[in-house]
């Protein structure tokens, strides 16, 4: 099993980012299995052969917000976290 992550500061509130997370996940058809319910920091997804865990941290200046992927496959792990980690990072902030 291979673990892969990144992280990044979005200026934009808990809750913004967490939807974008759930969002993101959902549009590449992921499962979502922990959704943006407001009730912690967290959002988890994926599919048989990819999961994706989402946390966001509330910071002074944005959101701090770590996307890891594990999978068997080292490369779909790294492409899974940089597809989400951009679908968030760039989207509008909400």
């Amino acid at each position: 099993m291979y673990v892969v992550y990144g992280t990044f500061v979005k200026p934009s509130s808990l809750d913004g980012c967490l939807a974008l997370a759930d969002q993101a996940l959902r549009d590449q058809g992921l499962v979502v299995v922990k959704g943006a319910d407001g009730a912690d920091y967290l959002v988890v997804g994926g599919d048989d052969s990819v999961t994706l865990t989402i946390v966001c941290v509330p910071q002074s200046n944005g959101t701090w917000i770590v996307v890891s992927a594990s999978s068997p496959d080292a490369d779909l792990a790294a492409r899974a976290r940089d597809v989400i980690r951009g679908m968030i990072e760039s989207a509008p902030a909400p």
